[in-house]
C-alpha cells in the first residue's frame, strides 16, 4: 500500500500495519513458506461468497469502496460479513414474528374462531409471504446500511 493513500479509520490502519509487520517477520523466519507475493490480508471477491454476505459485499463495493478496501486490508472483512449475515437473519426473524402477529397468521384459537374464512392453506401462504417480506425488510435495514 502506498504511503500517500488515505485511511478513513485509524484503527483499521493500525491493524493493517500490525498484520504487515507480522507477515514481514514470518517472511524472514520462513522464506520458503511466505514468499514475496504474500499479502497480509485475505482477498475476498464477490464470487467467493454467497447469499447475504454477497449482497453486503456488492453493496459495500458500490456505495462505500474505501471502507470495503480498509475492512479487507485490515483483515476484518470476513468477520464483518458474517456479523451482517447473523444480524440480518436475527432481524428477519423478529420482523417475521411481528408480521405474522399483525396479519393474524398465528395458529391461535381466538383468531380461528373470529376469522373462520382463514384456511390452513391461506395461513401457510401468508406465513411464506411474511417470511419473504421480513427478509426483504431486514436486508434493507441491515445489509444496505452503514
Amino acid at each position: 500500500m502506498n504511503d500517500e493513500t488515505k485511511w478513513l479509520n485509524p484503527d483499521l490502519k493500525a491493524r493493517y500495519e500490525k498484520n504487515l509487520a507480522d507477515l514481514k517477520r514470518r517472511q524472514r523466519e520462513q522464506p520458503e513458506r511466505y514468499g514475496a507475493s504474500c499479502l497480509p490480508f485475505k482477498v475476498i471477491e464477490e464470487w467467493g461468497v454467497h447469499g447475504i454476505q454477497r449482497m453486503r459485499l456488492i453493496w459495500l463495493k458500490t456505495n462505500h469502496p474505501q471502507e470495503l478496501r480498509e475492512l479487507m486490508m485490515a483483515n476484518v472483512l470476513e468477520d464483518h460479513l458474517q456479523d451482517i449475515e447473523d444480524r440480518t437473519r436475527a432481524r428477519a426473524a423478529q420482523i417475521e414474528d411481528e408480521l405474522m402477529e399483525r396479519r393474524h397468521l398465528l395458529n391461535r384459537t381466538d383468531i380461528v374462531q373470529t376469522h373462520p374464512e382463514i384456511t390452513d392453506r391461506d395461513r401457510l401462504f401468508g406465513m411464506k409471504r411474511a417470511q419473504a417480506d421480513a427478509m426483504d425488510m431486514a436486508i434493507h435495514e441491515i445489509v444496505e446500511s452503514f
